[in-house]
């Protein structure tokens, strides 16, 4: 980097690293958040009752070749790649977490889906020779990786045609949420994710000139009762103690509304569609 300039790369790493160490030190001992079946149970129910619409946009603002052959990094339980294997693509996905993987198997039984190709390990674990090229590359919402160059430069060469990320503008609202109780809980400042223009200026500083559309959403975290709610407050945040959780609940009870659905958080959501093509 010249002088003076901003090492966005570097930038993106370190914020990543701390990300990552203070859950470690505050005790996330039982794997990813996405290793719970609860969790992903939860995420699955929400993608087939009230976020159509959102996928729906995602896909059009991508706006794939029908058949182009597609990979789809932290794929999830299939948001994406399901309704792109209904529209006749190939697809493959790389996705380290057990229960996300038979949800999205659940979620494409329910939708009478074709079969995607499944490797499950993580972006960083998995070969080039075993992912291949593809016509598209997507990772959406699935960005928390550090060595974030090497990554970037891997999808780069697993697509033939286009790129599309999917990220946080403003930090998701749990993770804002975050912000005000993690003092609470652990004593020390919540250390956020880095944000989709930490991310352009890291593909800008690597000499790739992406696009960057964002949407913005009205809309808050939805739950079906004020306990799943605790619940997820509960494990996001680590929380160990009766005490802590009394600090959770007396939040939630200051700041949740009854919805004709459930219970939600209002909250709003912006997030950055970044892509370039080959």
């Amino acid at each position: 980097m010249c002088a003076g300039k901003p090492d966005y790369i570097r930038m993106w790493d370190e914020q990543i690293a701390r990300a990552f160490e203070q859950k470690r030190k505050a005790g996330e001992d039982n794997g990813s958040f996405w290793d719970n079946p609860v969790n992903v149970d939860r995420y699955v129910r929400r993608l087939q009752k009230d976020d159509r619409g959102r996928v729906q946009k995602q896909l059009a603002s991508m706006d794939i070749p029908p058949e182009s052959s597609v990979l789809d990094i932290g794929a999830g339980p299939g948001t994406l790649s399901v309704p792109l294997a209904l529209s006749g693509s190939p697809v493959t996905v790389v996705e380290p977490s057990g229960p996300m993987i038979r949800g999205m198997e659940a979620y494409r039984s329910l939708t009478n889906a074709p079969s995607v190709r499944i490797i499950q390990k993580t972006w960083e674990e998995a070969s080039l020779r075993e992912i291949g090229r593809h016509d598209v590359v997507i990772a959406s919402l699935s960005l928390m990786m550090g060595n974030i160059r090497a990554c970037i430069e891997k999808m780069d060469d697993c697509a033939v045609s286009a790129v599309h990320l999917f990220w946080f503008l403003l930090p998701p609202s749990l993770s804002r949420g975050n912000s005000e109780l993690w003092p609470l809980l652990h004593g020390e400042p919540y250390n956020f994710e880095p944000t989709a223009d930490v991310l352009w200026n890291v593909l800008y500083q690597m000499g790739i000139y992406a696009n960057l559309t964002v949407e913005s959403r009205n809309t808050g975290q939805a739950y079906a009762s004020v306990q799943e709610m605790r619940q997820d407050y509960y494990t996001r945040l680590l929380v160990k103690t009766d005490e802590q959780k009394g600090i959770i609940d007396r939040y939630l009870e200051e700041r949740a509304v009854k919805t004709d659905k459930g219970f939600a958080l209002p909250g709003v959501s912006k997030t950055a569609h970044i892509w370039w093509e080959k």
